[in-house]
């Protein structure tokens, strides 16, 4: 029996529950219950009070390239169906299962004859790995038993992160990131979080299979080393898991505190600490990162190093902001410096990080040296008629070195301006539940600058069109 039909099984035999239900989690933000009041006695409460809940999604993307470069397309179908049981002196267990279908795409496998590259956007829609491969694209999301003491929780297996900087759902494709592993949240502490984690394994955004670290990481492209050679550090790079600890702490009324520190067992440690300051119409912020590299890595080949022991990557952003009163208009501008004594590196296989100025089809990973300046405008219409419809534009500056400066550049990413026009509708009555979202992404780079095509395909002077319909239920 496959894994959707066994879900569906759940789905049905539950589904008269969810009507009734109030403490099922929220789907679309991701929230957990609390522990639950009203008392398990039997194993058929247990499973019986539990909760269904799903949604269907299709996604289609293209890429206008620049001059004779080709063009992709892609439309991708699919959905997920998740329950979870109520909860019993604390002890909760939890199943998700997803799945994706090319309903239809241009031939993305078809190599452009100037670059010798094929698709790339729209290959992660599928299966990057699998490429080939355009139906029953399943994987087991989420598989879990969870532990809720007081206000906080422990949860292990394959498990739904989303904390913190870094460990982001990022589900910007048909399937986002996912974990096997440990993930606590600690509230006992007044107005503190705590999250401790251990994670072994991963299921990253455009792929179905499940792989252990050091199976996962350089999956994608192994970009460069500092003096210009090719990286080559997939299966080199023997890790027991990444080791997570996070502080987050309100230190006054408006006043936010974060420390993070990600160890990624041989291969490199992240410190991340960030205060965020809100109150009435003000909105700043303040993000230092540093990182270095696992004393195991001198012992590899340079060529199979993932952080050379030489690099320390620090990066200072910050970024201020007005918002009204209601929370319906947010203007903000951020800054962003890297020094030029690293690259700030993590793979691209685990998550996109959370910097002041990451956006969609950019971010700051693989970058040393490098000034990225970014203005962002964020209305939810609450006019009659407007209610259910919200505007968010993006503008970006990155300014590197050049192309070939891969101590501080390591996949070759040009100076560019970026624009993004996202565009959210949520209709109501008959169509609730309905998400709409139409996001254009615009890059650029001046004449001025002298571009092959090879360093142009995919990151900058190209046109980038998303529309997306999501489904909850």
């Amino acid at each position: 029996m496959s894994l959707r039909v066994i879900i569906l099984f759940l789905c049905v035999a539950n589904s008269f529950l969810i009507l009734s239900q109030e403490d099922c989690y929220n789907y679309e933000h991701h929230t957990h219950p609390e522990d639950t009041t009203h008392g398990v006695h039997s194993i058929k409460e247990f499973f019986a009070g539990g909760c269904v809940e799903g949604h269907m999604r299709n996604y289609f993307m293209a890429t206008i390239n620049q001059g004779d470069l080709k063009d992709y397309w892609a439309n991708g179908t699919g959905g997920a169906l998740a329950y979870h049981t109520d909860v019993w002196k604390g002890w909760q267990f939890g199943v998700k299962g997803i799945f994706t279908f090319n309903t239809a795409s241009s031939d993305l496998n078809e190599l452009d004859t100037l670059v010798n590259k094929s698709a790339k956007w729209e290959k992660e829609l599928f299966d990057v790995n699998r490429p080939f491969v355009k139906h029953d694209l399943d994987r087991l999301e989420e598989l879990y038993i969870k532990y809720h003491f007081n206000s906080s929780y422990a949860t292990f297996g394959k498990i739904d992160i989303n904390q913190g900087p870094l460990l982001l759902k990022r589900d910007g494709r048909m399937k986002p990131f996912v974990y096997k592993g440990f993930w606590s949240e600690i509230n006992e502490i007044k107005k503190t979080k705590i999250n401790l984690g251990w994670i072994y394994s991963v299921s990253a955004r455009g792929m179905t299979e499940w792989h252990n670290l050091s199976e996962a990481i350089g999956l994608n492209n192994n970009g460069y080393q500092p003096d210009g050679s090719k990286a080559d550090y997939h299966m080199h790079n023997h890790t027991n898991g990444l080791f997570v600890l996070g502080i987050e702490h309100e230190l006054t009324p408006g006043v936010k505190i974060k420390a993070f520190d990600y160890y990624l067992h041989h291969l490199i440690n992240i410190n991340w600490f960030q205060m965020d300051y809100e109150k009435k119409h003000f909105i700043a912020g303040l993000q230092y990162v540093r990182e270095s590299a696992d004393p195991q890595q001198v012992h590899l080949n340079y060529e199979n190093r993932y952080y050379q022991p030489e690099e320390h990557a620090n990066i200072l952003a910050g970024q201020v902001g007005w918002r009204s009163l209601d929370k319906n208009i947010k203007i903000t501008g951020a800054y962003l410096h890297g020094f030029d004594t690293g690259r700030f590196l993590f793979p691209k296989e685990l998550t996109r990080e959370g910097f002041y100025v990451s956006q969609p089809r950019s971010w700051v990973e693989g970058f040393g040296q490098v000034d990225i300046i970014a203005f962002r405008s964020v209305f939810q219409f609450k006019k009659s008629g407007w209610s259910n419809w919200s505007l968010d534009t993006r503008l970006q500056h990155i300014i590197t070195d050049g192309c070939d400066d891969y101590q501080n550049n390591k996949y070759g990413t040009p100076s560019s301006f970026q624009g993004i026009l996202l565009v959210n509708y949520s209709p109501k009555k008959f169509l609730t539940g309905v998400h709409l979202t139409f996001m254009y992404v615009q890059k650029y780079t001046p004449d001025s600058v002298s571009l092959t095509y090879a360093q142009t395909f995919y990151k900058t002077n190209l046109h980038h069109f998303n529309i997306i319909m999501n489904v909850y239920f």
